[in-house]
């Protein structure tokens, strides 16, 4: 179980999916009875099927794990930052530690193996998604039928069932308001707007108290 707390609990319904599209890389955990096997492949989110969709190599010992549809988990987790005390204002004190704000999913099911024109419209999408905001853009078609039908055959395709999901995005929910904005602008000085304002976003849900 991922060790969590209520206040840490995202409140939008596709808080998963919107994480899984942003991050995209994670890791792919399966206990087996003579251990656990861990790959660290490339997730995308199919949201209207309820699934992730993703490919390993077929060498990885997980392909043989994939195709008996053994329970898994998908870790996806944001680099986040660290909040130093530092920043904290020193009126009236500053006498809280500093943290590291992050927002992880632990994304439970079974995994199932695609189909072979399942895997080539899952890795057209999964390029068109991380291409889309580049000026100028590849596409898989460039790889000539020849390049893909060479590549094909070392890979395999497969979904993440999801049976449940586990998540905590611990965004300085539970620590004093004027140290969370005092934060948030020493972020943005650093270069890290977007983390700063997701502090600041979820201040605006919490009520931790001020001491």
């Amino acid at each position: 179980m991922l060790y969590t707390k209520p206040l840490f609990q995202p409140g939008e319904a596709t808080a998963l999916f919107d994480l899984v599209d942003e991050v995209t890389h994670g890791t792919l955990v399966t206990v087996m009875g003579d251990g656990v096997q861990i790959s660290h492949p490339v997730f995308m989110a199919d949201r209207q099927r309820n699934r992730l969709v993703s490919h390993i190599a077929r060498a990885n010992d997980h392909a043989a794990i994939i195709a008996a549809g053994t329970p898994s988990t998908a870790i996806i987790m944001d680099p986040g930052g660290y909040l130093s005390s530092s920043w904290h204002p020193a009126t009236p004190h500053r006498d809280s530690a500093p943290t590291w704000a992050f927002r992880v999913a632990h994304v439970h099911g079974r995994l199932e193996a695609l189909s072979r024109a399942a895997t080539i419209a899952h890795l057209a999408d999964l390029v068109a998604h991380l291409e889309a905001s580049r000026p100028n853009s590849w596409r898989m078609a460039e790889l000539g039928a020849d390049g893909l039908e060479r590549r094909l055959p070392h890979i395999i395709g497969y979904e993440l069932v999801i049976e449940r999901v586990e998540t905590s995005f611990r965004l300085g929910q539970d620590e004093r308001e004027r140290d969370m904005i005092a934060a948030a602008d020493a972020l943005r000085a650093e270069g890290k707007p977007i983390l700063a304002d997701r502090l600041l976003a979820a201040r605006r849900n919490a009520a931790a108290p001020e001491a």
